[in-house]
């Protein structure tokens, strides 16, 4: 059942990937510049350590049921938080 709400979720959410190539989070200035994937990529990056994976519903709605592994991060707050991000290797998934 968990492994079909994780697909439900990023399937039906459009799981986005941020940092992918060598890009930085930082550097990307338009939705344009962002790659979308689908929830098999995202799942597979997310299992091997590639990528973290984060929730930008409400926080209500991510208490409520939210894909495994995944970080809380609403997207009311993703402007006052987007230097928390973390600059790695690692791509960021948004969902």
């Amino acid at each position: 059942m968990k492994r079909w709400l994780w697909l439900i979720l990023l399937g039906s959410l459009a799981a986005l990937l941020v940092g992918c190539g060598g890009a930085e989070a930082n550097d990307v200035t338009s939705a344009d510049e962002v790659q979308r994937i689908n929830p098999q990529e995202a799942k597979k990056l997310v299992d091997s350590g590639e990528a973290t994976l984060y929730d930008t519903r409400s926080a209500d709605a991510y208490r409520s049921q939210h894909a495994a592994g995944a970080v809380s991060f609403p997207e009311e707050e993703l402007a006052a938080h987007f230097d928390e991000l973390p600059n790695n290797d690692k791509a960021l998934i948004f969902y």
